[in-house]
């Protein structure tokens, strides 16, 4: 055998050293994205068809459990020990769903998976998920989803509307909580301004959206 050591990675390091000492395992801190109710005026008349939310797509980057931090321009890392407790794009789908069904503009709404019909899907995808921590800017999450609405009660499903809502929320701190905190509350900004974009979609022309995140 060579003499050489072999190099192991941080976390590797760490798992043996505590096996060797006989303490247990460090395990991961777990969250969940809790996005506060609709606002005061937020809620949009009732459509009388439903909604049934598809299953929300996390870009690659962002798509495991660990919380992402951004620490330079190029630089990113992924928090082992803290981390989502379900898979993101279950997590939040099921946040979208229950938000949507309290605040309109659909008769109801239904959790991703489920088999009750509905003429509209909403389909989502995350585009950008992270704690942006860049040394000398104030520390903030960041949370960039795309929409489309499908209407599915035709010959031949069509997507009606199309948006892409972005949020930068400022933090007290760059810590994982404080972190997860602010995913919940610009989930609820975005979907506030989803709301009324859905109450005219597929009646009348609705022209897409966007939210500005500074990337630099």
């Amino acid at each position: 055998m060579s003499a050489r050591r072999l190099a192991l990675p941080p976390c590797a390091a760490l798992v043996l050293a505590a096996c060797a000492i006989g303490q247990p395992v460090p395990q991961a801190t777990t969250y969940v994205v809790d996005p506060p109710p609709a606002a005061a005026g937020t809620s949009a008349a009732r459509r009388p068809e439903s909604l049934r939310m598809g299953n929300v797509r996390v870009a690659a980057a962002y798509a495991g459990n660990a919380l992402v931090y951004r620490l330079a321009d190029v630089q990113y890392t992924s928090d082992p020990y803290h981390a989502f407790i379900a898979e993101p794009g279950a997590m939040l789908g099921d946040r979208m769903a229950e938000w949507l069904d309290r605040a309109g503009p659909f008769s109801t709404v239904a959790q991703p998976g489920s088999t009750q019909p509905a003429p509209y899907v909403l389909e989502a995808t995350v585009a950008e998920l992270y704690g942006d921590f860049r040394a000398g800017k104030p520390p903030a999450a960041v949370l960039v989803v795309q929409f489309a609405l499908i209407d599915q009660a035709g010959a031949r499903p069509k997507v009606v509307h199309e948006c892409t809502i972005a949020r930068r929320v400022d933090l007290p701190q760059a810590a994982p909580e404080a972190l997860v905190r602010g995913y919940g509350k610009a989930l609820a900004e975005i979907l506030s301004q989803l709301t009324p974009e859905l109450g005219g979609a597929g009646h009348a022309p609705v022209p897409a959206s966007s939210g500005a995140v500074s990337r630099r």
